[in-house]
């Protein structure tokens, strides 16, 4: 069973709860719109998400951030005031007090600002979330440099010339508002500490940031090699998981960890 939740302010914001008959108990995982794409998320992803979850005991919340879908653009909040004040209303509203909440591109970084502000947090989903390049992905890039030969060396070093040999940025965090790597260190070493789980999946559609399975131990540092992160890199997905069989890989990932994981002792609701 889903509802219709109102929430923000003057309730000008919607969400959908699913698994809204589950007891209160029943754990949340929390969905923010990715980017321009409304709370079904890409090809409906977080609607079969949720719906699988509430079959397994779990409830959901998918929701608009401002400017997106429904939900009108100036409510007086930015995105992660958004979502801190999606979480208390489910505290106040439905009683909830364990979350797991992320997504894809941006909103694998609000689930982490998230984390940081509201302990009930227990895991945070990060696909295609933060990464620093490092140089791990300036060898990867070289290596693809060199494997296509002579003729494509030719036609870069003639692009490069037109545009005065400018350099392309690989900076993502400019737009998505990354701290720095130390504070990001330090940040994940604080949400470990404090039992936070975490789901990172990295696909083949952020070639601009991220090539090589070793950037995240570079970035992240003892925080990769924490039982409580899993880590995933799957080079053959694009960034929205388009193909069919690549939306199932990240469903049954998802659900997996969340319940052996994140919420092990919630109510296996299957017949």
């Amino acid at each position: 069973m889903e509802a219709i939740v109102r929430f923000g302010p003057d309730a000008r914001l919607i969400g959908i709860l699913g698994g809204a008959g589950l007891p209160p108990q029943a754990p949340i995982l929390v969905l923010p719109s990715a980017g321009l794409v409304p709370r079904a998320g890409p090809f409906r992803l977080h609607v079969e998400l949720a719906r699988r979850l509430a079959e397994r005991g779990l409830r959901t919340f998918r929701f608009d951030l401002p400017g997106v879908g429904e939900a009108p653009r100036n409510v007086g909040l930015d995105s992660r005031e958004v979502t801190l004040a999606a979480l208390e209303h489910l505290t106040t509203e439905f009683r909830a007090t364990r979350f797991a909440i992320g997504g894809v591109c941006s909103a694998a970084d609000l689930g982490w600002l998230a984390a940081l502000s509201n302990e009930h947090v227990a895991g945070v989903m990060m696909l295609d979330g933060m990464c620093y390049a490092g140089p791990w992905f300036h060898l990867a890039r070289i290596r693809a440099f060199l494997r296509r030969g002579p003729r494509h060396w030719l036609g870069a070093v003639r692009r490069r010339l037109g545009r005065g040999g400018a350099r392309a940025s690989h900076r993502p965090m400019d737009l998505r508002e990354w701290p720095s790597l130390e504070e990001l260190r330090r940040q994940m070493e604080m949400l470990l500490a404090r039992g936070v789980r975490f789901l990172c999946v990295y696909s083949g559609g952020i070639g601009d940031y991220f090539l090589d399975i070793r950037q995240f131990g570079w970035t992240f540092a003892a925080g990769a090699r924490d039982p409580r992160v899993t880590l995933r890199h799957w080079p053959d997905c694009d960034h929205t998981y388009f193909a069919r069989s690549h939306r199932e890989r990240l469903l049954e990932t998802a659900i997996s960890w969340l319940l052996e994981d994140v919420f092990p002792n919630a109510p296996d609701r299957r017949v």
